[in-house]
């Protein structure tokens, strides 16, 4: 089963950073902001290699060291907010999060050059998972605006592309010392009514980080997690196709918000009419089968409250959910 949703078509060649645009500004570690700024790109480096380490045994190219550097190229894309292909997909992600040219990073390099090549899905991977990365860096960025200072653009570039060329500066013991400080800011005190805004965010990532972890949860390229409580050995659908389901849902401290089950009725919908978290997920699963998924806020309601308050804003969502059958497209 393919881990990464490919929603960029466009496939690039491996460029060396030296060759393609301007190479980031010195950075100082020494300042507290870019510190901060140069962890969240290194700490994007990592979490990008745990989906590659996922997917290995069936794209052993991703491990190329030359052809790595094409996730900078996208990363630094997505960071100038003009991905090349299937701009309407990052603009939905974006705009979902509140990412605008208002709150972008500022100071970063020039946007790199590069060839296209056809038919090369693994370069289409790495420049996709070079951008959904920087998408999660704008969103620590925007949350970070809205507290104190914000990230600065070359110290994020520079911590993402050594980490990439194997050279970062920082080792994985000051990285998660830095995304604790993180932490201890967005769930500092806030303006009156905005303060659980912060913590449902910082506890979902939280949790998130934590239950990725486990044996036997896949991350996909989104940042849906998924875990197999029973496969089927029925067909998958679509996004156009009408599912019936099972499901009890759950908020990250266990309580329940919604079940089919104890309602004894199972629900049937348009597979694109949900969240974009069911509409991703559930498109994995066969008919009989029986997933859990842990879904983050913005592949769930984002700023929404729903469940008549028992879902707060930016609350992770968790479910499983068991496919009963499937009502294809007409």
């Amino acid at each position: 089963m393919k881990l990464m949703i490919k929603f960029l078509s466009v496939a690039v060649v491996a460029v060396a950073l030296a060759a393609c645009g301007q190479a980031p500004e010195e950075v100082d570690l020494s300042d507290e902001q870019d510190l901060r700024s140069y962890s969240v790109g290194a700490a994007s480096l990592r979490e990008a290699r745990q989906l590659i380490d996922n997917v290995l045994e069936q794209y052993p190219n991703l491990d190329d060291e030359e052809k790595q550097s094409i996730m900078v190229v996208g990363f630094i894309d997505l960071l100038h907010l003009t991905p090349r292909e299937e701009i309407e997909r990052f603009e939905f992600e974006l705009e979902n999060r509140g990412i605008t040219e208002e709150n972008m990073l500022t100071g970063l390099p020039e946007i790199m050059e590069y060839t296209p090549a056809e038919d090369d899905e693994v370069s289409e991977m790495l420049y996709t998972l070079g951008a959904y990365m920087a998408v999660q860096v704008l969103t620590v960025n925007d949350l970070l605006l809205e507290q104190e200072k914000g990230l600065t653009g070359p110290a994020v570039v520079a911590g993402f592309s050594d980490s990439v060329d194997g050279a970062s500066r920082l080792t994985d013991e000051e990285i998660d010392e830095q995304w604790e400080l993180i932490r201890d800011i967005l769930t500092q005190p806030r303006a009156e009514g905005e303060e659980p805004m912060v913590q449902n965010q910082a506890i979902g990532i939280q949790f998130q980080e934590q239950n990725a972890a486990r044996d036997g949860v896949v991350v996909t390229e989104s940042g849906l997690q998924y875990e197999v409580l029973r496969e089927g050995d029925g067909e998958r659908p679509t996004a156009e196709d009408r599912v019936e389901v099972h499901y009890e849902g759950t908020l990250v401290t266990g309580e329940v918000f919604d079940s089919s089950y104890e309602r004894e009725e199972s629900i049937t919908f348009p597979l694109n009419r949900v969240i974009a978290g069911w509409t991703e997920g559930l498109q994995l699963m066969q008919v009989g089968a029986k997933y859990r998924f842990v879904i983050p806020a913005e592949l769930a309601y984002g700023a929404s409250e729903r469940a008549e308050g028992l879902i707060q804003p930016y609350s992770t969502l968790i479910f499983e959910v068991e496919l009963l059958s499937i009502n294809p497209a007409e």
